[in-house]
């Protein structure tokens, strides 16, 4: 006995200064993490309430206009709410159409969850999300890292690498500074509110024709294989849709041309594909698309997946054309 205090006696005096280090980043990362949360939790609900705000508007217009009859269902981020009109597609297909898409910010359990609410018997969901939001990176979205740490069972969950990562990422400058009061959130507060909405759930031509956005989307994005932790949460997100008897399909989004054309980002852009459909998730989309969702500047808006009126028709059409060549197999 007297040997072993000895020898923690001797460890603790060699080794005095490294204890300190390691005790005191454990200390400041608690701090960081106890900071972050009271800092930024209430500025960031405040700041992406507009998510649950649709979330809540469209379950109202859903029943408001279709209480009972099933309809096609465009869920996900804010991809379909620009790139979708539900009048265009409920023309070509000869049925009713609901646009759902909401936001990213909160996160692919967030959008999964919302549409679980808002589905009924004998819907048919199709859920477009960016591959940034299926990736679930700590680096792709500006707060995601905070979504990650503030999720408790997520953040559990995950393994020490991407514990640091998401550390690493969080965005200081909002817990320090809030998101501020710049050009772009005056763009926001304009746009991203339910008088923007038409009346299908997507968000109105003369809303994005009048008001110009601050800055036009010019980073061209590499690509981002799919997580598995994204494929577990959908096949999840389709049994619980089988449950209800609703039919579930995903689209890949629209993005920015550029390295679209490079052969690394094909390869990867069809793994993702190959990854899903073994997963047993319906693609509509398929390896060859890539050139047909990929747009130039000028059809895009605010966001390198978010779509002006010219290139929304454009991408409506491509879906259209997707859904009934599904159709057809089906009845063959």
């Amino acid at each position: 006995m007297e040997a072993i205090k000895d020898n923690f006696t001797s460890f603790t005096k060699q080794n005095g200064l490294r204890i300190v280090v390691v005790v005191l980043s454990f200390t400041l990362t608690t701090c960081a993490y106890m900071a972050a949360t009271l800092r930024f939790e209430g500025d960031y609900i405040h700041r992406h309430q507009w998510i649950s705000t649709f979330a809540d508007y469209k379950k109202e217009l859903r029943e408001k206009i279709y209480p009972s009859t099933p309809v096609l269902l465009i869920a996900g981020d804010s991809t379909p709410l620009f790139g979708i009109d539900a009048g265009i597609l409920s023309e070509d297909l000869g049925r009713p159409v609901l646009n759902y898409g909401l936001g990213a910010a909160s996160g692919l359990s967030t959008i999964l969850t919302e549409t679980l609410n808002a589905v009924k018997s004998g819907d048919e969901v199709v859920l477009i999300v960016s591959d940034r939001l299926l990736a679930e990176n700590s680096e792709l979205y500006l707060n995601q890292a905070l979504v990650n740490i503030l999720d408790q069972d997520e953040f559990a969950a995950a393994s020490w690498r991407s514990r640091i990562n998401s550390f690493l990422f969080m965005p200081w400058d909002i817990i320090l500074f809030g998101f501020g009061d710049s050009v772009a959130d005056k763009h926001f507060h304009n746009v991203y509110q339910t008088h923007s909405i038409g009346k299908l759930g997507d968000m109105k031509a003369n809303v994005i024709a009048s008001n110009t956005p601050p800055k036009l989307p010019n980073k061209i994005t590499q690509a981002y294989p799919v997580s598995k932790s994204a494929i577990t949460r959908l096949r999840r997100f389709q049994k619980d849709l089988n449950d209800m008897d609703v039919k579930l399909s995903l689209l890949l989004s629209p993005r920015m041309r550029g390295h679209t054309e490079r052969k690394r980002y094909v390869s990867v852009f069809s793994d993702n594909i190959e990854a899903l459909r073994t997963a047993g998730i319906k693609v509509l989309t398929s390896p060859d698309d890539v050139s047909q969702i990929s747009f130039d500047k000028q059809y895009q808006y605010d966001f390198d997946t978010h779509l002006n009126t010219t290139g929304r028709a454009i991408f409506t059409d491509y879906l259209s054309k997707k859904i009934l060549q599904q159709d057809r197999k089906t009845l063959l």
